[in-house]
């Protein structure tokens, strides 16, 4: 009997599901087969009809233009079709029958590195698949994935494919562009693009529970710093695949803040002995949200962002007092509000208060004048 979660990318969450006995739908199970990692095509095709055959049905959930009802409406009906999909691609790509050439790039996490993997490429082309991935060197670092394109004689893409490191065939990949791509039926190309592809509609339906809080620091193995959704981030809501966000550093601006949606089932802890001087704002984010959060945590979390925008401050008593007009401030307004307000209650109390607070300021003023007077 397979072991679904077994194709789960992150330890963290393999661990935490697993922890839980947490038993995937039909569509989870496929979709964990599908995006492993470390799983080759004869391992993904075996799971796959292990999931007709012991998993209830249920709908893919595809609204992909093009996908014929019964694919949209059954799992099992749709992983027939795209298991001989991929067999058929697969064959395809493994055909000498005609020349074709050959290009890599290579997948590797570099020797003396903790946490990053990078994408290689050798810049040479190859006359036989063989001589192609044997060229990739293994002196670089731990080789987590193959991808190899194939072309014609003429020059022409033909299909991508994945291999894992021991050279199995991990998936075939008819991108877009590619002459098999633009060959396929409608309905054919529904079948590679609608449920399992990585940004097919059925993503929606996941539902997996997660074992991230608020504050923890996360990062995806495959996207360094400088790369979208890359580096160290704050998780902001994690609870499940649905409701996954984070907190990323601008790739140029490290002071500045952006919420984006990871890729949160490959992602793992972060130590935080780890950070360095350029994550210093993610560090205080990550305390801010791992404590209560009452108005007093926020106040804090303001002044300590205050505090780490600005310069130190001036050596001596007479340059601090010569420099006080210039210097930025930040003043931090706490206002208790009555649980159950409204918002336009609330704004309406506010300008009430402000409009009292200048009519207070404008009688101390005339009684002042009268005083002088």
């Amino acid at each position: 009997m397979v072991d679904f979660l077994h194709f789960v990318n992150s330890s963290a969450v393999r661990s935490y599901l697993r922890g839980i006995c947490y038993r995937p739908t039909a569509l989870e199970a496929a979709w964990l087969a599908y995006q492993c990692e470390t799983a080759s095509l004869e391992e993904k095709c075996a799971a796959w009809r292990e999931i007709i055959d012991t998993i209830p049905d249920c709908p893919t959930g595809s609204i992909t233009r093009g996908i014929k009802p019964e694919h949209r409406d059954s799992m099992h009906t749709f992983l027939q079709a795209y298991i001989a999909q991929q067999e058929k691609l697969a064959a395809a790509f493994m055909q000498t029958d005609e020349p074709a050439i050959y290009d890599v790039q290579y997948h590797l996490l570099p020797k003396g590195e903790r946490f990053w993997r990078q994408w290689r490429k050798i810049d040479e082309d190859f006359p036989t698949l063989e001589a192609c991935m044997q060229a990739v060197p293994r002196n670089e670092g731990e080789i987590k994935q193959l991808t190899v394109s194939k072309y014609n004689s003429e020059g022409d893409f033909l299909m991508a494919a994945k291999f894992l490191p021991d050279y199995r065939l991990a998936s075939a990949e008819p991108r877009p562009g590619s002459l098999y791509a633009m060959n396929m039926e409608k309905s054919e190309w529904a079948v590679y693009t609608g449920v399992l592809y990585p940004v097919g509609t059925s993503q929606r339906m996941l539902n997996f529970p997660l074992p991230f809080r608020p504050g923890d620091l996360l990062y995806n193995p495959n996207s360094p710093e400088e790369t979208f959704c890359g580096g160290v981030f704050v998780a902001a809501q994690t609870d499940s695949y649905p409701r996954r966000s984070g907190f990323f550093q601008w790739e140029d601006q490290p002071d500045k803040i952006v919420p984006l949606v990871p890729q949160i089932m490959d992602c793992e802890y972060y130590p935080g002995e780890a950070l360095t001087e350029r994550h210093r704002l993610i560090s205080l984010l990550s305390k801010f949200l791992k404590g209560k959060r009452s108005p007093w945590d926020f106040a804090g979390f303001l002044i300590d962002y205050h505090d780490l925008l600005l310069s130190p401050p001036a050596a001596s008593e007479k340059e601090r007092g010569n420099d006080s007009e210039n210097k930025i401030c930040l003043s931090v307004e706490i206002a208790k509000v009555p649980e159950g307000a409204e918002e336009d209650d609330f704004l309406d109390w506010v300008e009430e208060m402000e409009e009292r607070e200048q009519e207070w300021s404008d009688e101390e003023a005339e009684a002042d004048q009268e005083e002088k007077t």
